[in-house]
């Protein structure tokens, strides 16, 4: 027979979400993800059962997400929102630790750099911000 790996065969579903789904991101080792959804819900998963394991909201939708990068910062992740904030939550307390807020546009992609001490966030603002990790001020500005 054809081998299942050539036939793009799905090998599970998770369904959770009301409304589109925006984007993912997986922890380091591939147990959990966090998915960003237009209903307003960023849900973690078990990777392996695919249940949902907690929900966080703004109230806004996120457009991105990511984990902390560090293995012993998993628990901590951001989410870029369409109200132009980028929002730091601990899943251990379910509580929002830090919100950095200069965008003028919703943020449209994070991604960390230099061992997780800062990260990048690019905006419908037409510009790209480099942040220090739980530091609300931007290091550096790049922009037309």
């Amino acid at each position: 027979g054809i081998n299942a790996e050539y036939m793009g065969e799905v090998v599970q579903t998770y369904i959770g979400h009301a409304k589109a789904v925006k984007d993912i991101c997986f922890n380091n080792d591939g147990t959990q993800f966090i998915s960003a959804g237009w209903d307003r819900f960023l849900r973690i998963w078990d990777t392996e059962t695919g249940k949902v394991l907690n929900t966080f909201t703004t109230g806004k939708q996120p457009h991105c997400v990511k984990y902390h990068v560090d293995d012993s910062k998993q628990w901590l992740f951001l989410a870029g929102m369409a109200d132009k904030k980028i929002v730091q939550w601990d899943t251990r307390t379910n509580q929002i630790t830090q919100e950095y807020n200069q965008h003028m546009g919703p943020v449209n992609t994070i991604n960390f750099i230099d061992n997780g001490r800062k990260f990048v966030t690019t905006s419908e603002d037409k510009t790209l911000r480099v942040w220090e990790w739980d530091i609300p001020v931007v290091i550096r500005y790049m922009a037309d």
